[in-house]
């Protein structure tokens, strides 16, 4: 957890000093724009002084021309009457009488709508616009000549606009970190630097809109992918107020190579970073969690050698206790079992009372076999065991321990199968190891109802014999499991609660171990595993 929290501190702060780093370069890259675009703004507004200057001295120059030829003639030689003034193209005075003078390159088609235009425009000092754009002419009416409408060529009058626009300043920004400087509206591309490439559209291209949002002279900059003509561009967009009143983006484009790499380099080091980061994570997660195993199966072995030592101590208590038990118990037992064999053998009694006397010593017989039995499975808990191993063929050794139960489960309508697999001979006592499945198996058949199946599945592997008893049985719940295995413990009518304990014991003897495992209603397995070769 600690080396955890001490990564993710350092990858935090890391990454805290990559971005401090890239915003670093990136304002030196708004700066720049935001000079470039100081600079557009400045020429732009001059340009716009210096065209409504032109304007103004073209309008005044006109209406003065206008002033001094008066109303035009009602006859005579228009080329000689034009060719007074220098570029004059149209003279007309419209009156009570009519229109009469000079229409110049007007066809007859459109002039009166080039007088009523001009008549009717907002200021006929100066019209510039409509149909005296298109036939290429600016006009003028002077209110001091009313009437009166002169017209002069306005190629002279585009030619200076073209020069002290933005068209021309533009012209000149290029350089080698310097892109291109645009200036763009919705409708198109108003002036630009020399080549500025393929650039989006503005119904293509929703920053452009929002850059002619408020507030006035706010700058956003973004960092485009490269293409097929340049590398990768740092763009700064920015609105510029026209001379008319209207407003435009001023898109300025520079270079990004070094700040595409410089963060290129960033992202590397820090992915190498918490590469390394997560591997040491890792690398301490695994170690903590070797050492927490390590630790589980230091405490799981010590509590089984604090068990195997209790067990110790147990089962040699026991021993002492089984032999006073079985010196004070079976020599009145073996008198026990003479006077039966002599009252069966040797007295006499009525007919009548024959068949009764019988069956009394039959259960005297009985019950000394069931006292001997429970006496020799007590001494057998509590003596200290010598196992004599011997390697056997793991199937003949199963064949002879389950024979005599074979025909035990066929006369009580039960079924015993057993499998062997596997290949090589096993090292065990092969008469405990008889006494652990005999009453393992004797158990499960007990457990079974009439019909029911007893299997027995043993396999054989490189390091492990194992033997399993499955049964059909009405199974046990866990805490009947845990009983089980408790001497003394038993739900048969006739059990002395010996024989699991016994099973397990000798199955531990042999370095192995014995496992029940049950469910109520679906049966109970139990599991013997031993070293195949006999290793305790």
């Amino acid at each position: 957890m600690v080396v955890g929290a001490l990564a993710l501190a350092l990858g935090v702060t890391t990454r805290v000093e990559q971005d401090r780093q890239i915003e670093s370069v990136r304002a030196l890259y708004e700066a720049d724009a935001a000079l470039i675009g100081l600079l557009v703004r400045e020429s732009a507004q001059q340009a716009a002084r210096a065209t409504d200057l032109v304007y103004s001295m073209t309008a005044g120059g006109l209406l003065d021309v206008a002033d001094l030829l008066g109303p035009a003639p009602a006859d005579g030689d228009c080329e000689a009457a034009l060719a007074r003034v220098p570029g004059l193209r149209v003279w007309v005075t419209r009156d009570a009488s009519g229109l009469r003078g000079c229409f110049g390159p007007v066809p007859e088609a459109r002039r009166r709508a080039l007088i009523d235009e001009v008549a009717s425009a907002d200021d006929p000092g100066f019209v510039d616009q409509g149909l005296a754009r298109e036939l290429g002419l600016f006009c003028s009416s002077p209110s001091r000549s009313p009437g009166t409408i002169v017209c002069r060529a306005r190629a002279g009058l585009d030619r200076l606009r073209r020069e002290v626009g933005l068209g021309p300043l533009l012209s000149g920004l290029k350089g080698a970190a310097l892109l291109y400087v645009v200036l763009q509206d919705a409708t198109g591309l108003l002036a630009s630097s020399p080549h500025p490439g393929i650039l989006s559209a503005w119904h293509d291209d929703p920053a452009l809109a929002a850059a002619l949002e408020p507030p006035a002279g706010r700058l956003s900059s973004r960092l485009l992918a490269s293409g097929p003509e340049r590398g990768p561009v740092f763009e700064t967009l920015g609105s510029l107020e026209l001379g008319d009143g209207s407003r435009a983006v001023v898109r300025i484009g520079q270079d990004a190579s070094q700040l595409a790499e410089l963060r290129a380099r960033i992202e590397l080091r820090h992915l190498v970073m918490v590469a390394v980061l997560a591997a040491a994570v890792a690398l301490s997660l695994a170690l903590a969690w070797v050492l927490a195993r390590a630790q589980r199966r230091r405490r799981e072995h010590l509590a089984e050698l604090q068990r195997r030592e209790d067990d110790h101590r147990h089962w040699q208590a026991l021993g002492q206790l089984a032999a006073t038990v079985a010196h004070e118990v079976r020599n009145p037992l073996n008198a026990i079992g003479m006077a039966l064999q002599r009252l069966r053998n040797e007295f006499q009694v009525a007919e009548a009372e024959r068949g009764e006397f019988a069956e009394l010593v039959q259960v005297a017989v009985d019950s000394a076999d069931r006292v001997e039995r429970v006496v020799s499975e007590f001494l057998d808990l509590g003596r200290p065991l010598v196992l004599e191993r011997q390697p056997h063929d793991p199937r003949e050794l199963v064949r002879q321990v389950l024979a005599p139960f074979v025909l035990r489960a066929r006369g009580d309508q039960k079924s015993l199968v057993s499998t062997v697999t596997g290949e090589g001979d096993v090292v065990v006592d092969r008469r405990r190891f008889g006494q652990v499945l005999a009453n393992l198996v004797a158990n499960a058949l007990e457990a079974v109802p009439s019909g029911g199946t007893v299997r027995v599945e043993a396999s054989v592997d490189e390091r492990t014999f194992t033997v399993g008893v499955v049964d059909d049985g009405p199974g046990m719940d866990e805490a009947a499991v845990a009983r089980a295995v408790t001497p003394f413990v038993t739900s048969k009518a006739t059990g002395t609660g010996l024989g699991l304990p016994l099973a397990r014991r000798l199955a531990e003897a042999h370095g192995g171990s014995l496992e029940l495992a049950s469910t109520p209603g679906r049966g109970t397995t139990a599991t013997v595993r031993l070293p195949r070769l006999g290793g305790a």
